[in-house]
């Protein structure tokens, strides 16, 4: 029988010493980055300009540097208030959520029912909740996810802690009863700040990014998987 692995080690430890995990959703537990960027590009072409997918992924997701920075890095003069902007890319991606096209990774669901058996499961994450609630909705897996908070549960975004300091107390637990599941840098820092320890899950956006810091970084969510059940 294969010995486990240092990774998977420290990752029974960290198990062992929470009582609940708190989880990033978008690009972690659903594939619906592409759709995010998707809807604020439609949005910013209403306008006449075009996002560079590969700069959306970094500096626009995993920074967190959003329409601000966008507008900032490319010195934009849009004829529109970026509160409106932002508004009709919630109405564009919504769409999105309610008509099933957004899908949960293939191993999402099993990850979370595992976790479940010993963990108290919450959500963290930037999209509305509602949007969150429709993806789960149509996987059938709704149920799993007591606790889901979503960007209006907390007044400052990642990478302020806020959103995990809420979910700890929906949770009934303290921040050091807790662990993060991110595939985001703002997620991590955010986790960090809240003094949780942060587990990052690779996947093919995040890449290139440099997570030091995190408590352990998994290559992707199959290895993370595969720990899990050693």
């Amino acid at each position: 029988m294969k010995e486990p692995s240092t990774l998977t080690n420290k990752l029974h430890s960290i198990l062992a010493d929470c009582k609940a995990a708190i989880l990033d959703f978008d690009g972690l537990l659903a594939d619906s980055e592409p759709f995010h960027y998707r809807a604020y590009n439609e949005v910013f072409e209403r306008y006449g300009h075009t996002l560079n997918k590969e700069e959306y992924w970094i500096e626009f997701t995993s920074k967190g540097k959003g329409i601000a920075g966008e507008i900032e890095r490319h010195n934009l003069k849009l004829d529109v208030d970026p509160v409106d902007l932002r508004k009709q890319k919630f109405e564009v991606y919504s769409r999105f959520c309610q008509s099933g096209e957004i899908k949960l990774f293939p191993l999402a669901k099993s990850m979370a029912e595992n976790l479940s058996a010993n963990h108290r499961l919450a959500i963290a994450s930037g999209s509305w909740a509602k949007d969150i609630r429709s993806i789960l909705k149509n996987a059938g897996a709704l149920n799993l996810f007591p606790v889901i908070l979503g960007k209006e549960s907390a007044v400052r975004e990642k990478p302020h802690p806020d959103i995990f300091l809420n979910a700890a107390k929906e949770l009934g637990c303290s921040a050091n009863e807790c662990f993060v599941l991110e595939d985001a840098l703002k997620g991590l820092n955010a986790a960090k700040e809240a003094g949780m320890p942060c587990i990052i899950l690779r996947n093919p956006l995040n890449r290139n990014i440099n997570f030091d810091g995190a408590d352990l970084i998994f290559e992707s969510l199959e290895d993370f998987v595969s720990a899990l059940n050693a």
